[in-house]
């Protein structure tokens, strides 16, 4: 008897370890059936405890060992019922009655209990041990007549009314957990369980060998478990899931995208979003990628088709760095005839009439690196540089006199000359009076355009010469003549005054650095009026100065409205439509 009682203490943890093997003879040669019952419940604690893939194989080969010794009455059934019963979903009124918390704790539980016990049910199907629901015996109806001990009602799992094949054969006993796991499923929370659960059975369940499968699979000849059709039943079942996920998924991407567009205008709005709304959006877009991801790979083990989840109309989101670039323009300009918002029509052509330098320039001049042979881009990559040329020193006269190359001379010598015509046009632009002489200066500099070039003409262009405020307006529509075709000039240009603002912003001693803030506030108003600057970017300079209500930040505020009076159409008009 007390080898017995050890036997059973033993089994509770053996059929999760790795002790199969030495167990198998106990099982043989011992007298257990006086203590079947604490075999069963032991056996079916055990298998619920299996984590590692060692671990289900020596389950599964203890329970066959049980299986053979004692046979599906007196055993098996038993223990399918334990198994049913951890399959069962918890009923939605005890859901109801639990916290959020404990009903999220619950869930989690109850998906890692179904990965095991679905993975148990379906290893010990392969191998014979357990075949259907009709096998399921109650634990209470020991003893009692034989039609009772095939009663199947009792294994936990809510059955359809079908449980055959139609003809006359019974589900397996997977297949029919899968069903009751896809059907009661609204939300797919077992989506991640069924995608496991495919890459360890795929080859057998589908015929279809994933990276998984394919690594634990021998090489050559190894056939799958299942005929054909039984394949094709797993396959309808899971197939079924799909296309009830695919709404699902489209439904969460369009949600998805439009909060992403409210976080976007919020942004535009007020320059920054609540912290508690941009985690609760990571948070959506990480499950989002998890669940394309899931859906995806059922699709691929099913060969089934993925959505198209692009949306048509996209929007740029709250980071994109050119939300706004050109909007701000079209709110400030208007439509209709007239000088609008303007003070007089001269005032209208100077900011809406914009050469385009490709009327009047090849194309090859105006940053099209795609377009540029080979040999071409060499050269540019040349002319990118600026070489000091040296003076050369007396050399000792030798027998072998070594003639300077020809090309290394040649770029020289270009260098040279682009270096000195960007100085020559670069400094011109203090003097410029009138639109035609910038619109010349914009004309001019495509002939020297190259990287470095345009990198010399963002810096000079940030530092505007003190007490030259008459060359805001000026310097601002050279800006937008070449960033049409020259991005990095516009955008280096907005990005180092937003980030000057910002930096000035946080500076102690505002006051002293009265000129320098003013400078900056109205070189951002008049790329404002061109539509350069995007519109979080203003928005977020009202919505500082706003906050700390100084006198010099209403002077800002004043000077930003004065520049650009119509400003109250970019805040106003969205609100009107």
């Amino acid at each position: 008897m007390k080898k017995n009682t050890a036997f059973i203490r033993r089994l509770r943890t053996a059929i999760a370890g790795s002790a199969a093997s030495t167990f198998l003879q106990e099982i043989r040669t011992l007298s257990l059936h006086k203590y079947l019952s604490e075999i069963i419940s032991a056996c079916a604690e055990g298998l619920s405890k299996l984590k590692t893939p060692s671990d289900v194989a020596s389950g599964v080969e203890i329970f066959s060992a049980l299986h053979q010794r004692f046979g599906p009455a007196e055993f098996t059934g038993y223990v399918a019922w334990h198994i049913g019963r951890g399959l069962a979903s918890p009923e939605k009124a005890f859901l109801k009655t639990l916290s959020a918390e404990l009903r999220e704790k619950e869930e989690k539980e109850r998906i890692a209990r179904h990965r095991v016990l679905l993975r148990i049910a379906t290893e010990l199907w392969l191998v014979g041990a357990l075949r259907s629901l009709d096998d399921v015996i109650r634990p209470e109806e020991a003893g009692k007549g034989k039609e009772n001990v095939k009663s199947a009602s009792g294994s936990g799992l809510k059955l359809g009314e079908e449980t055959s094949t139609g003809q006359g054969q019974a589900e397996p006993f997977p297949l029919e957990v899968l069903k009751e796991l896809t059907a009661q499923d609204s939300q797919h929370a077992n989506l991640p369980m069924l995608v496991q659960y495919i890459k360890t059975f795929s080859w057998d369940i589908l015929g279809k060998k994933t990276q998984s499968t394919e690594e634990e699979a021998t090489e050559g000849d190894d056939a799958p478990l299942l005929d054909a059709n039984m394949q094709e039943r797993f396959k309808n079942v899971l197939t079924q899931y799909f296309e009830s996920a695919v709404p699902h998924l489209k439904k969460d991407q369009t949600a998805l995208n439009n909060q992403s567009r409210r976080n976007a205008e919020a942004y535009v709005r007020s320059g920054e979003i609540f912290e508690d709304r941009q985690a609760n959006y990571e948070k959506q877009v990480k499950a989002q990628e998890k669940f394309v991801a899931n859906v995806q790979f059922l699709a691929d083990a099913l060969d089934l088709d993925m959505p198209d989840l692009k949306e048509k109309d996209a929007i740029p989101t709250a980071t994109d760095s050119t939300i706004g670039l050109v909007k701000a323009g079209e709110y400030i300009r208007g439509d209709g005839d007239g000088p609008g918002i303007w003070e007089d029509e001269d005032e209208k052509r100077f900011y809406e009439n914009i050469i385009d330098l490709k009327d009047r320039v090849p194309g090859i001049l105006l940053d099209e690196p795609k377009k540029k042979k080979a040999e071409d881009e060499q050269v540019g990559k040349r002319n990118d540089e600026i070489v000091e040329i040296k003076p050369i020193t007396e050399q000792p006269v030798t027998n072998e006199v070594k003639e300077p190359d020809a090309d290394d001379q040649s770029t020289a010598i270009t260098n040279r000359t682009v270096g000195a015509q960007v100085d020559a046009i670069l400094a011109r632009l203090p003097q410029v009076t009138s639109k035609e002489a910038i619109d010349e200066i914009a004309y001019d500099f495509c002939f020297v355009n190259s990287k470095a070039s345009r990198n010399r003409l963002v810096k000079v262009v940030q530092e505007i010469p003190r007490g030259r405020s008459d060359l805001l307006p000026l310097y601002s529509r050279l800006v937008t003549t070449l960033g049409k075709y020259m991005t990095d000039v516009s955008q280096g240009l907005v990005s180092y005054l937003d980030e000057e603002f910002r930096s000035l912003q946080r500076r102690k001693q505002k006051d002293s650095l009265a000129g320098v803030r003013m400078s900056n506030i109205r070189y951002l108003a008049e790329l404002t009026k061109f539509g350069l600057v995007p519109e979080h970017v203003i928005f977020h300079c009202l919505k500082v100065s706003l906050d700390d209500f100084s006198r010099m930040n209403i002077e800002i505020i004043c000077n930003l409205l004065e520049i650009v009076d119509a400003i109250s159409c970019v805040i106003l008009r969205p609100l009107q439509g």
